[in-house]
């Protein structure tokens, strides 16, 4: 699949990886309808997140369709529309149960997708903990104003 990669610092490159595979049972893999690129995508560009993976697939901003589900995902199904979070989080750690999403201390929690694992400027995404990060779009909206509402 083609993929928007993060090479170096100052340098991003488009390339084919493969397509993402479920690896956790509380995962989703999600096909890109729509994405955006973020000032944040910028800064890894830059070189100025410390936390950013050489390799990694860029974006964090995007809707797609719900292609597959690992057997603990209850909320979402195949063929759903969804918007994605922008945090991944497990909701089970000392700042997750506290609303402090952000600092998830899981390993694909916090900021993870397009900065420590695969993100959407690709044609597919994994998404940890699916039912946390994975909102429906009703039928009634658009995935260009799902993208650029932030509300679903």
């Amino acid at each position: 699949m083609l993929a928007y990669i993060y090479k170096d610092k100052g340098v991003f490159e488009l390339g084919n990886k493969p397509k993402p595979k479920l690896l956790n049972s509380k995962d989703a893999i999600v096909k890109i309808t729509m994405s955006s690129i973020c000032t944040s995508d910028v800064h890894i560009k830059k070189g100025s997140v410390a936390k950013a993976k050489i390799g990694v697939t860029v974006g964090h901003e995007m809707v797609g369709i719900v292609e597959q589900t690992g057997a603990d995902v209850k909320k979402v199904h195949k063929g759903d529309r969804v918007t994605i979070n922008v945090e991944t989080f497990c909701s089970e750690c000392f700042f997750c149960k506290r609303g402090y999403v952000n600092n998830c201390t899981d390993e694909n929690g916090g900021w993870a997708l397009g900065c420590r694992i695969d993100g959407a400027l690709a044609e597919y995404v994994r998404v940890p903990y699916a039912d946390c990060g994975l909102n429906k779009i009703p039928p009634s909206v658009s995935d260009k104003e799902a993208l650029l509402s932030g509300m679903y």
